[in-house]
């Protein structure tokens, strides 16, 4: 382990190396599949509902109608009859949109004939008097509970999409419908995180044996940081960047200085003691990572480079919340 005054250790993620991490990763599929269109529709018990959603979820897109269909219940429940007739490409995801903490029989028709297709459904309850944001899930589909159809709505309807969507597609999701971009930066930057902090947690118990202890560490960084740039790439084409995978992941590269806000913290993790060294070690794993995510999705949304002021105030704010995690951790393998 290093000490004060050793030299320090190499290296090991060059930006060269941190592609050649990243070439068993196919960044074309990933690509393809956050580019590939998702239908949605969205049925209301009037046009009104319909349509208000559906402007909160395009979010000022001028194209939205290539992939997003607001009807009422009256004419979702004669296209639901129709189909059930034939077989035809249908949405990968249905809105459903009720008042006062019930459906119309046509409406309810509409959401059971989707639900017996297998197709995500999500059901927004206005007005039904819950607490604004409680959901209920079942298989395929789940409710959420809306005081007002706004922009801090979208907050719940996010938290609430997103787990009904298959992983791959989610992306898609967030890039046609800038309403969900900031549900899907949270998801996908806290479930990195966790990732993170569990391998982090799983090699610093490996780490007893004290021979092992820098291989695993610079191991550590390596499937770390590898994790990190794809959750980056995947923030980068929700938020609606183009490009080949090598120019994003250069621009990404170039806003988190190559993985140098991770590697400055990591550089903590180097000569920890074994088992002692768990918590901080899982803390700078979970922190960095939400660091770097909160970063890159600053950087894809506001289009410049964060500052090394709010790069500080990213990494303070991420190791306290690994702390927390680390700590959890820790509590429940004891």
């Amino acid at each position: 382990m290093l000490r004060p005054g050793d030299p320090p250790m190499p290296n090991p993620l060059t930006l060269t190396r941190m592609w050649r991490i990243l070439k068993e990763v196919d960044l074309d599929a990933i690509r393809r599949e956050a580019m590939t269109p998702l239908h949605v529709h969205v049925i209301g018990e009037t046009d009104a509902d319909a349509d208000k959603v559906a402007i909160l979820l395009a979010a000022g897109r001028a194209d939205p109608a290539r992939f997003l269909t607001a009807m009422d219940a009256a004419l979702a429940d004669d296209a639901a009859a129709a189909r059930a007739h034939a077989v035809v490409d249908g949405p990968e995801l249905v809105i459903v949109v009720a008042r006062g903490g019930g459906l119309s029989e046509p409406l309810e028709r509409v959401r059971r004939t989707w639900l017996e297709r297998r197709v995500a459904l999500l059901t927004l309850d206005l007005e039904s008097g819950e607490q604004p944001g409680r959901a209920r899930s079942s298989p395929n589909g789940a409710r959420v509970a809306l005081g007002s159809l706004d922009d801090a709505a979208m907050r719940h309807v996010a938290a609430a999409v997103f787990p009904l969507v298959r992983p791959e597609r989610r992306a898609a999701l967030a890039r046609q419908f800038p309403g969900l971009r900031p549900g899907f930066f949270n998801e996908v930057i806290g479930e990195t995180a966790k990732a993170n902090a569990g391998y982090a947690f799983s090699t610093g118990l490996a780490e007893i044996v004290p021979l092992l202890n820098v291989p695993l560490n610079i191991s550590d960084l390596v499937v770390l940081t590898k994790n990190q740039l794809m959750m980056s790439y995947r923030i980068a084409l929700a938020a609606g960047k183009d490009g080949r995978p090598r120019e994003v992941i250069g621009e990404i590269l170039g806003v988190i200085g190559g993985g140098l806000l991770f590697r400055q913290a990591a550089r903590r993790l180097i000569g920890l003691v074994p088992v002692i060294g768990i918590v901080p070690k899982v803390a700078v794993a979970y922190g960095g990572t939400w660091a770097i995510g909160r970063a890159v999705a600053l950087w894809a949304t506001e289009g410049r480079k964060v500052s090394r002021e709010r790069l500080k105030r990213l990494s303070d704010e991420g190791l306290a919340r690994g702390r927390e995690i680390a700590k959890t951790m820790k509590r429940s393998g004891d």
